[in-house]
């Protein structure tokens, strides 16, 4: 049963969709001669490298263990050989410990290794909830929408704050990217299992996945899935920037407003992305590790973009092969969507479990922003979800002035970019934003 087409109520903008990619299948890929396995792809502790140099290595193996419960295992997405573990240029910027493998059959087809994988029969009521957490730990699950925080912990909320309802967000509101939505379509039945074994997990409390009404075919396809499904529903959601922002998607959905410097378990509420929600039905019907993920990819510089299925550490060149990307236009290449994506510097930095998409711009698309006076427009105010001050939260940073009354105010910001996005003055507020929530984090 579909619910009223809902949104959040303070902010948001509409950039322009430039879903190309909405109506290309994913694509299956092909392993790379190398691949280049960022260690630390997870919010949380750094984990314990279990590898050396020139050792052999499988599908699944254990590259890299959790060193504490926020943290992340990490595996091996096919066999080889380690021929070094070095820092390395990240998707993002960042230079990051990288484990380097030579693989054992390069040009070997994801589709041919996934289809000779047999799924384990799975009886929902035999399973227990600390059965359910232990496989998500063990496969190394974060989450998968860009913020790779574990989710086995995300799923362990503490007893004083009980869940009792869930949502996923299916709303993927950032501009050119579509690999979630193509999940939707492709994928509805895995993902409906997906959402029953979370939905054991806390007691049958109701599902809802959210799907903004800009992809009809999305919430027409998880509507016919979830028919039948006791606790299961649709919410169709007006297309609207952030609608896919956790605190968003809740005032949306359930008109539920979590507190300043709060979190959805403080309302009751948990939040997992549809990638995965996948993943979590693969880790326990497949006892399938996290080592490849669907992403989108896109930009001015691709005749033909699409969305395609790669092993966690396919270098970016890897890509642009197959994509025909003339290194030599490129720009500009954003790991992630337009608004909240980050530049990134190297052609040879590795996919990781957060990487939704790959963006190639050229010199035509680029626009070096000149930052002018604050004209007091108060259009960052009225775009802000968060209704932040902005402009003056913006001034306080980089004054470095951050009193004591406005730190708060900074770390609620989501760094969705719509005050970046409508400032007549090109002033770079995300970015300063950004910054101020740094210095906070340093102090403390």
């Amino acid at each position: 049963m579909l619910h009223p087409l809902k949104t959040f109520s303070r902010g948001g903008i509409h950039p322009a969709y430039n879903k190309f990619s909405a109506d290309r299948p994913i694509e299956y890929g092909t392993v790379p001669e190398r691949l280049l396995i960022a260690v630390n792809q997870h919010i949380g502790r750094p984990l314990e490298v279990l590898v050396k140099k020139g050792e052999e290595v499988t599908r699944g193996s254990l590259l890299a263990k959790s060193s504490g419960f926020v943290s992340s295992n990490l595996h091996a997405p096919a066999a080889g050989k380690v021929e070094k573990i070095t820092r390395f240029p990240q998707l993002g910027g960042q230079i990051g410990e990288t484990i380097i493998i030579k693989t054992e059959n390069p040009g070997q087809s994801l589709k041919e290794i996934l289809d000779s994988e047999t799924p384990q029969s799975l009886r929902l009521d035999a399973l227990e909830k600390e059965e359910i957490l232990k496989k998500i730990n063990e496969a190394g699950l974060v989450g998968m929408g860009g913020a790779g925080f574990p989710t086995h912990v995300k799923l362990s909320p503490p007893q004083e704050k009980p869940i009792d309802h869930l949502l996923i967000n299916g709303a993927e509101c950032e501009p050119y990217i579509t690999c979630d939505h193509r999940l939707m379509l492709e994928r509805s039945a895995e993902l409906t299992r997906g959402m029953l074994i979370l939905q054991k997990l806390f007691g049958g409390v109701p599902v809802t996945i959210g799907i903004e009404d800009n992809k009809p075919d999305a919430v027409k396809a998880m509507g016919e899935a979830l028919a039948g499904k006791r606790g299961l529903s649709v919410a169709a959601l007006e297309t609207k920037y952030p609608q896919g922002g956790e605190k968003q998607l809740i005032k949306a959905i359930l008109n539920r407003e979590v507190p300043s410097a709060g979190l959805p378990m403080d309302v009751g509420v948990i939040v997992q992305n549809v990638a995965t929600t996948l993943a979590v039905y693969e880790a326990l019907v497949y006892n399938r590790p996290l080592m490849e993920r669907a992403l989108t990819v896109s930009g001015n510089l691709i005749k033909n973009p699409g969305n395609i299925l790669l092993p966690i550490g396919t270098p970016v060149s890897f890509i642009m092969n197959r994509f025909e990307i003339d290194a030599a236009r490129v720009r500009l290449l954003l790991s992630g969507g337009p608004m909240m994506g980050r530049a990134s510097f190297s052609f040879e930095s590795p996919l990781t479990k957060t990487s939704s998409a790959l963006l190639f711009f050229d010199g035509d698309y680029v626009h070096r922003r000149r930052e002018n006076p604050c004209i007091r427009c108060g259009s960052c105010i009225d775009a802000c979800p968060m209704g932040l001050p902005v402009a003056q939260l913006t001034e306080s940073i980089k004054g470095n002035l951050i009193a004591a009354h406005a730190k708060g105010d900074i770390m609620d910001c989501i760094e969705c970019g719509s005050c970046t996005y409508v400032c007549p003055a090109d002033r770079r507020l995300v970015q300063w934003m950004r910054v101020g929530k740094s210095i906070i984090r340093r102090e403390n």
